[in-house]
């Protein structure tokens, strides 16, 4: 078979977004009602029942003509990305007032796509990258390429605003129905990204040219502790001001501004020389140049500020340098930090609340190196090296800020080269786990078709029972192959449809004819579907009969004995007693999971502690997370491996079992840290 052109490849790209889009409704009408369900629970006002209401009526009457807007939409935006502002500060010809439903729906629109960009960010970034490489085959003018953006968040929750207005559905319903429609609408487009990555890599797409590594992964403590450090900081320097008789000139009036050159700073210099000979790998309290640091300046005419920072950094490189899950290796690479961490700290005091911060980032990934390449690794040594080597550089330069920045890419360079190395060694496993999660998401989504159209369509039971058994493994193994909704795919599921309506009884005379003439290519692409699964002749017959019957009913209403149809939509009508009902019931209410958390929350990279070891290993490595709940794990060097799917997961953690650390050395150090400053307090 031959490859596909990268005009082909783009064209495919396009119907499957749009195909994703032209079935949003249908498939995610029940999470988008749970979702009304719950605002209305939370905020009982006879305005928000009304709006409510009248989504509610929208989605089980009209979710085809709502999806079909909104991939036409969708549509006019791709042919014409020109006439569509790409991003909010786009210039706009004019200035000009905004009325306030205007207003809300613009805010609307970018809070939706801020929150699914920021959870989907690594999927999209490798999806345009792929994208560019499709376009830049097409047209060799890098002017005349579409930024790949066009089929991002952005892109198409403004497609589902627009296709809200096209339908003059109010603006206060139109807002309420986007609002409602953002987790869905994040769980669509997970789906679409993923399998349109996995489709251009099929046809030889390369993505970019080296992983880089997630080092700092989200914060799992409470966010605030760093601030709450800061706080502490300026609170204790205006204490430390009033005892010894300091004026308050001595430290900023924020404790991110710098209002006179700090005199401490200018004495760091003589302990430079001293830091490296004065650090025992085996005495922490020996190795923590910072309190001997922070004896000698109380006995100096050193500012309450600088005072309070030197306090605060020495307690926080104890936690870490206490923490058990880093070798004393490493740790006494770590501890060699603290002269240039304290240089940073008095100029750029966010260093404490800012997890970004390229101080705070080396840290943690000579946490991560502890953990990746631990004494017994073939790359303990050299690892271990590249290490020394960044802080030695450290050390020697006179900008600390950027010197942390280059020995923290230097790092992340060295560890993307071992990742790509790993994954290689991983690439049979995941290709087996990445089919069984494709599997298992045409199964969903050919099951949501079908019980869509079983809502609004009725049929009788028997029909479903062979279609449950035939036709949805057939849209499930088409799911398979074409790595997501492909042209197979796409035809299976209007077939899917056109059965529903040819068996249902025809309002006119016309309609019937239409509908008679039909039927031939309707059972024609059903037999080839079937066959394609290796139905046999005796699961053919049984299959068409349940059809024919049910046909019959209109087309020889005299001879046809109609079965008991399952199901009939009828859009319920909520009032306000059922909606204060609601509110005891609502899913907001119920006590969240903390272990489900954990474990969907997981990211490549993060580690796993496991008591007793789990397979063998008691603690592992993230190396693969799937779309639908499966991890695969894998030790330091990547030749033990094991699958393990979120559930699982999160029962060993609840079991006690199974331990998900945090990630970050230095926010667990900030924790501790936090803690022990307001304990002294009291």
């Amino acid at each position: 078979m031959n490859a596909p052109s990268p005009d082909a490849l783009l064209n495919e790209v396009d119907a499957r977004m749009a195909q994703a889009l032209d079935n949003f409704f249908q498939r995610s009408r029940t999470t988008i009602q749970d979702a009304i369900f719950r605002v209305l629970a939370e905020q009982v006002l006879r305005p928000d029942i009304s709006t409510g209401q009248t989504c509610l009526d929208l989605l089980n009457t009209q979710p085809e003509a709502l999806s079909a807007a909104f991939a036409d939409q969708f549509r006019r935006h791709l042919a014409q990305p020109e006439m569509f502002p790409r991003h909010r500060g786009d210039p706009t010809p004019e200035l000009r007032l905004v009325d306030e439903d205007t207003l809300k729906r613009q805010l609307a629109e970018e809070k939706a796509a801020a929150y699914i960009t920021d959870v989907l960010r690594a999927e999209i970034l490798l999806m345009f990258h792929r994208i560019q490489a499709v376009q830049r085959a097409v047209r060799k003018n890098s002017e005349d390429l579409n930024h790949p953006d066009i089929y991002g968040p952005l892109a198409v929750v403004r497609a589902l605003s627009r296709s809200l207005d096209a339908q003059n559905i109010s603006p206060d319903c139109g807002t309420f129905l986007l609002e409602c429609s953002r987790t869905p609408l994040l769980d669509t487009l997970k789906h679409t990204y993923i399998a349109l990555n996995q489709f251009l890599r099929r046809a030889d797409i390369a993505g970019p040219p080296t992983h880089t590594p997630r080092t700092v992964p989200p914060e799992r403590g409470e966010p605030d502790a760093g601030h709450d450090v800061l706080a502490h900081i300026q609170s204790a320097s205006f204490h430390i001001g009033g005892e010894t008789g300091s004026t308050g000139d001595e430290f900023p009036a924020s404790p991110f501004q710098v209002a006179q050159p700090r005199r401490l700073a200018d004495r760091l210099a003589d302990w430079r020389t001293l830091a490296p000979a004065a650090m025992s790998t085996h005495d922490r309290t020996s190795a923590l140049v910072l309190r001997q640091l922070q004896r000698d300046a109380g006995h100096a005419d050193t500012g309450t500020f600088d005072l309070a920072v030197l306090d605060a950094l020495a307690g926080l490189f104890e936690f870490i340098l206490d923490d058990p899950s880093i070798s004393s290796r490493y740790k006494a690479e770590i501890a060699h930090l603290q002269i240039p961490a304290l240089r940073v700290a008095l100029v750029s005091p966010d260093f404490f609340s800012d997890n970004q911060h390229p101080a705070r980032q080396l840290i943690d990934l000579i946490g991560l190196f502890s953990r990746r390449f631990p004494e017994g690794n073939t790359a303990h040594y050299n690892a271990l090296d590249q290490v020394h080597a960044a802080c030695t550089t450290i050390l020697a330069d006179t900008h600390p800020t950027e010197a942390f920045a280059r020995a923290h890419a230097t790092l992340v360079a060295s560890l993307a080269g071992e990742n790509a190395r790993t994954e290689t060694a991983l690439s049979t496993e995941v290709a087996r786990l990445e089919q069984l999660e494709q599997q298992a998401l045409g199964t969903m989504l050919a099951l949501e078709n079908l019980n869509d159209l079983t809502e609004r369509h009725p049929a009788p039971e028997s029909v479903l029972r062979r279609l449950e058994t035939a036709w949805i493994p057939h849209m499930a193994s088409l799911y398979v192959a074409e790595s997501g909704e492909g042209p197979g795919w796409r035809t299976a599921c209007q077939t899917l449809q056109n059965l529903f309506l040819s068996l249902q009884p025809p309002y006119s005379d016309a309609s019937r004819e239409a509908r008679l003439q039909s039927i031939p290519a309707i059972n024609a692409a059903l037999r080839h579907g079937l066959l394609a699964q290796g139905a046999e002749p005796t699961q053919l017959k049984d299959f068409f009969s349940a059809i024919t019957t049910t046909q019959e009913c209109w087309i020889r209403p005299a001879m046809g004995q109609r079965e008991a149809q399952v199901s009939t939509l009828s859009p319920p009508r909520i009032s306000q007693a059922q909606i204060e009902a609601l509110a005891g019931q609502s899913p907001d209410t119920q006590e969240i999971d903390p272990a489900m958390q954990q474990a969907q929350q997981l990211t490549e990279g993060n580690w796993v502690d496991f008591d007793p070891p789990h397979e063998g290993l008691a603690t592992a490595r993230v190396a693969w997370v799937g779309a639908h709940g499966h991890l695969l794990f894998c030790d330091s060097e990547g030749e033990q491996r094991f699958s393990m799917d979120c559930e699982r997961l999160a029962a060993a953690i609840r079991a006690g079992q199974a331990r998900v650390p945090e990630q970050s050395l230095t926010c667990n150090a900030i924790l501790r840290l936090r803690a022990s400053l307001a304990a002294r307090q009291t």
